[in-house]
C-alpha cells in the first residue's frame, strides 16, 4: 500500500495497545511526503515499512515520553522535538535537514542519531533542550568539502546529561584541515564521570568525559571546545584555573604542552585553556581522536600562590596586574601574548620575589596592543627550572574610530564602523553565534578612511555574537550584544 501525503499541516494516528495515538507503518506500506508537510505526532512513531520524508517535518508533540523507531530506514528531512517528557530513539535515525530541539531531552538510548553533512541543531540548547546519549547511542554529525581554517563552519554538538541532575555539556568541532571520505563522521557520546581510565591518584579533576571518535577521514587538525558545569568540579588540594584537558586514545595519555604532572608519560599535542569564568575548555592543534577529560595537578606545594592575575584596557593600553601571597625559590615570570588563544610570544620577563610569605604585587604595561581582543598568560619559572601557566585572560583594547559595531548593545540591526588600512579592499565579514554557529556573511568593498555598512539582512536573537573580519592578510573579531 502506497500513501501520499501532501497536506501542508496534517495529524497522522493509528491507535495503539497502551491508548496512545501515533504513526505506525507497516511492512507492506509506503508513505511518501510531497512538499513541506508537516507530521505532528503525539504517540510514538514505527515505521516497519518504507518512509519518504521529502522535505517534510515531524513534529513530536505528545505529553508524555515518545519513542521513534521501527525495522524500517528511518531516514528524516527534520525533526521538531516539542515535548517536556522528551523523546527516546529505538532505532537508529537520519536528520538530512534539520533538528529543532524546541522543548524536551532526546535521549539515543542504544541508538545512533546521524546528522547529515547539510544539517543544522535549531533551537536553544540547554539542559531542558538537549540530546542525551545514556546507552551505548552515538550523535553523529557528517562532514565533507574543504575545512575552512578559521571558525566559521564549527558545529555543536548539543549533548548533556540528565541522571540525578539534568546538565547541559556541548562539544563544539571546528576542523582546520582534514581529508573527508564519503562516509566521514565524527560521533559524540557523553558520560556524567570522570574519565574511566584517571588514576586513582587524580585528586583534581571534572567529573564528566566525551567520548569523541572520527570515521572515514584523514590527515585531520581540529580544534575542540569541552563545556562542563560547577556541578562537574572536583577541585581536591587545587582550583579550578590548575585543570586543563587530557585525552587518552588507543592506551596513550595525551595532553597540551606538558601543563599536568598527574600524567608524566603523556605525549604532548597541541595547546590548550580554560576559561572557568565560563565553564569551557579549549584544545587546538589536535590530530588525534579519543576519551577527553580534564584533570588538575599532583596537589604538591606550589613554589608560587598566585592571588590574581588581571589585566584592563586603559588609555589604550593593556595593564596587566598579578601578586603573590607566597613565594618560594621563585625565579622570574614570562608575560605570554596571543591574538588567537594558541600561538604564543614572550613580550616581557619580570624577576620574581624568589622568597617570601607576604603580598607581592606585580605590573606590565603592553603598549603594543592590537584592535581586538588579546589574550595573556603568565608562565612562572622556578630557580630549578620547574614551570607553571597561569591564564589565560583577555583584554579588548579596541581603538575608536578604527573598528566598531554601533549602536552596541542593539536591539538586531546595526552599523559597522571600519577605519582601518589594514582592512581597505575586499572584506569578508561573518557573524558567529555564541554557539559557534554561522548566521550570517556578506562581502564588503572598504575604501580608504571612514567606511559604514549596516546590517540588517535578518533580525539576530538575543545574545552574544562575534563580527569577524578577515582578508587574505588580517583578521579581526568585534562582540556586539543584541539585547530586545
Amino acid at each position: 500500500m502506497k500513501l501520499i501525503v501532501s497536506a501542508i499541516l496534517i495529524f497522522l494516528s493509528s491507535l495503539f495497545a497502551n491508548g496512545q495515538s501515533g504513526i505506525r507503518i507497516n511492512v507492506e506500506t509506503q508513505v511518501v511526503c510531497e512538499g513541506a508537510v508537516q507530521l505532528v505526532v503525539s504517540g510514538d512513531f514505527v515505521n516497519n515499512g518504507t518512509f519518504n520524508p521529502s522535505n517534510g517535518t515531524v513534529y513530536l508533540s505528545g505529553a508524555t515520553k515518545q519513542n521513534i523507531g521501527g525495522s524500517g530506514n528511518n531516514t528524516f528531512y527534520g525533526i521538531e522535538l516539542n515535548n517536556t517528557a522528551g523523546a527516546d530513539l529505538a532505532s537508529n535515525v537520519v536528520i538530512t535537514n534539520e533538528l529543532n530541539l524546541n522543548s524536551g531531552v532526546l535521549d539515543l538510548v542504544n541508538s545512533n542519531l546521524t546528522l547529515g553533512t547539510g544539517a543544522v541543531v535549531l533551537g536553544t540548547p540547554s539542559e531542558s533542550n538537549m540530546v542525551v546519549t545514556s546507552g551505548t547511542g552515538e550523535l553523529r554529525k557528517r562532514f565533507s568539502g574543504t575545512p575552512i581554517s578559521d571558525d566559521s563552519d564549527a558545529f555543536t554538538f548539543p549533548v548533556g546529561s540528565n541522571d540525578a541532575t539534568a546538565e547541559y555539556s556541548p562539544v563544539v568541532m571546528n576542523f582546520q584541515s582534514a581529508d573527508f571520505g564519503p562516509q566521514a563522521y565524527v560521533s559524540v557520546q557523553l558520560a556524567d564521570t570522570k574519565n574511566p581510565f584517571f588514576s586513582p591518584d587524580v585528586s583534581t579533576f571534572i567529573d564528566r568525559n566525551w567520548v569523541v571518535e572520527p570515521n572515514d577521514m584523514s590527515n585531520y587538525n581540529y580544534e575542540v571546545k569541552l563545556y562542563y558545569t560547577d556541578a562537574d568540579l572536583v577541585l581536591g588540594p587545587l582550583i579550578e584555573g590548575d585543570i586543563s584537558p587530557v585525552k587518552y586514545s588507543n592506551g596513550t595519555w595525551y595532553e597540551p604542552q606538558g601543563l599536568i604532572p598527574d600524567f608524566p608519560d603523556a605525549l604532548e599535542q597541541g595547546s590548550a585553556f580554560i576559561f572557568a569564568s565560563s565553564n569551557y575548555m579549549v584544545w587546538g592543534d589536535l590530530t588525534s581522536f579519543g576519551i577527553f577529560g580534564g584533570a588538575g595537578g599532583t596537589g604538591e606545594p606550589l613554589p608560587v600562590e598566585l592571588l590574581s592575575f588581571s589585566g584592563e584596557c586603559q588609555d589604550g593600553v593593556s595593564v596587566l596586574k598579578w601578586s603573590t601571597a607566597s613565594e618560594h625559590n621563585s625565579s622570574y615570570f614570562d608575560v605570554e601574548k596571543s591574538t588567537n588563544g594558541f600561538d604564543w610570544e614572550i613580550i616581557h620577563s619580570e624577576d620574581a620575589a624568589g622568597v617570601s610569605t607576604s603580598l607581592v604585587e606585580y605590573e606590565f604595561v603592553d603598549v603594543n596592543k592590537f584592535y581586538t581582543t588579546t589574550y595573556y598568560r603568565l608562565h612562572q619559572f622556578d630557580i630549578d627550572g620547574e614551570s607553571k601557566f597561569y591564564g589565560p585572560i583577555e583584554v579588548s583594547c579596541e581603538e575608536a574610530a578604527r573598528l566598531i559595531t554601533f549602536p552596541n548593545p542593539s536591539d538586531g540591526a546595526f552599523n559597522l564602523l571600519i577605519n582601518d588600512q589594514r582592512f581597505v579592499g575586499e572584506v569578508n565579514m561573518n557573524i558567529i553565534d555564541a554557539h559557534g554557529k554561522l548566521v550570517g556573511s556578506k562581502t564588503l568593498n572598504v575604501l580608504d578612511g571612514i567606511n559604514v555598512f549596516p546590517w540588517y539582512d535578518n533580525v539576530l536573537e538575543e545574545g552574544m555574537y562575534f563580527i569577524v573580519l578577515s582578508t587574505p592578510q588580517n583578521n579581526a573579531t568585534l562582540r556586539h550584544l543584541i539585547s530586545e
